[in-house]
């Protein structure tokens, strides 16, 4: 039981600090300006949904499709690490894309619907997260940890509701500074996180 209580606090850090609600969550505010609060609401609700579905279709065939692709989990998991740690690389040096397309799309009344693009994909479920869920994912033995991770991811995608439901009052709470240094403390965390992924990879292929 203790095993599997690690397990979830383990996957529940990595996910909350790929996905980062809260960062996702001003991009939000920024992007949605002229939205009523019916279709503010629904706008969060879809996008939480399609990023659901994109991580639990790669947590539970991800590693079929690795195998079809001729791709060992070690590998796998070197390449996730490096991915993972570029993307704390840019998180810790502030190099934030997504905010900078919230800032050019903030002044103009949004016409199309930004709940797959870019909420869902790349903001919840871009290529660090999938990454990592298959990673995790990868590591269970048996159906007990993989509920493990699936109730973490669960629980990341609430969380990730959550804000964005909650989007303006936190931009207007902790402002774009603390919503940034945030994201720098995450960097660090997530770092380390990569380079566990990385280390693990390498004593897998008994390097």
């Amino acid at each position: 039981m203790h095993g599997l209580i690690t397990l979830f606090a383990n996957a529940l850090t990595t996910l909350l600090v790929i996905i980062s609600p809260i960062e996702a969550a001003a991009v939000f505010a920024g992007l949605s300006p002229y939205y009523s609060e019916e279709q503010f609401r629904r706008t969060a609700y879809r996008a939480t949904f399609v990023a659901a579905g994109l991580l639990f279709f790669f947590g539970f065939c991800g590693h079929a499709f690795l195998e079809s692709l001729g791709i060992s989990l070690p590998a796998f998991r070197i390449a996730g690490g490096i991915l993972l740690f570029i993307t704390a690389s840019k998180m810790l040096f502030g190099y934030h894309p997504a905010p900078d397309l919230a800032k050019d799309t903030a002044n103009k009344e949004q016409t199309g619907d930004i709940a797959v693009f870019p909420l869902a994909i790349p903001l919840l479920s871009g290529p660090g997260s999938i990454t990592a869920t298959i990673l995790l994912m990868s590591r269970t033995q048996d159906i007990a940890e993989k509920m493990s991770i699936s109730l973490a991811l669960l629980v990341t995608l609430a969380a990730s509701l959550a804000c964005l439901l909650s989007a303006r009052l936190l931009q207007r709470t902790i402002g774009n500074n603390g919503i940034d240094i945030m994201s720098r403390v995450m960097g660090v965390i997530l770092a380390a996180m990569s380079v566990q992924f990385v280390t693990d990879g390498l004593h897998s292929l008994q390097l």
